[in-house]
């Protein structure tokens, strides 16, 4: 099997900001990026005792994203929500919404794996160069991650439908057409 390019992990925003997964307005976020990361930031502290023994205590992740450039486009759904945070200096709730994360590891497969996960969207800074007004943000894990999947189908509309748990093995699905059509 070949290595996967970039473009199979793909990471959408709720620019709604309503947090509901189920009515989420998804955008994919990294048309002007060149280099995007969900960077883990592992937690973890390392000791040594009396006895020379080292423990190590793993307390976790703390995921961060940045995505950088993110130049203000009024076309954008996410744009008018990340201008009204950075310029009405918003907090707390106010930033809060889902980030969906999908990877297309077979583009061949009916459904992809993904998670939706709530975030904090903040802000960096505001302002740049002669290639557009940046607002660049960084996103923050804040909440629950719910392990699901997304058709393919609703991938290639741009409107992502998440289903939560795993992902239906295409032999059942198969086997239940099979069924139901001798009316078993």
């Amino acid at each position: 099997m070949a290595k996967l390019n970039r473009e199979a992990l793909a990471h959408y925003l709720d620019t709604s900001f309503k947090n509901v997964a189920e009515s989420a307005e998804w955008e994919i976020i990294g048309d002007d990026i060149e280099e995007m990361s969900n960077e883990l930031n592992p937690d973890m502290e390392t000791l040594k005792n009396i006895l020379g023994q080292t423990k190590t205590k793993d307390n976790g992740y703390e995921p961060t994203m940045d995505a950088d450039p993110f130049y203000a486009d009024p076309a954008k759904k996410l744009y008018p929500k990340i201008r009204e945070i950075a310029f009405d200096r918003l907090k707390g709730d106010s930033c809060k919404t889902l980030m969906l994360e999908v990877i297309v590891e077979d583009t061949e497969a009916t459904n992809h794996l993904a998670y939706v996960q709530e975030v904090i969207v903040k802000p960096q800074s505001y302002g740049g160069d002669t290639a557009g007004l940046n607002i660049p943000f960084q996103v923050s894990e804040d909440g629950a991650r719910t392990k699901g999947y997304v058709s393919a189908t609703s991938l290639k509309t741009g409107n992502p439908e998440f289903t939560e748990g795993e992902i239906p093995d295409p032999s059942m699905l198969k086997l239940e057409k099979e069924t139901e059509g001798l009316g078993v």
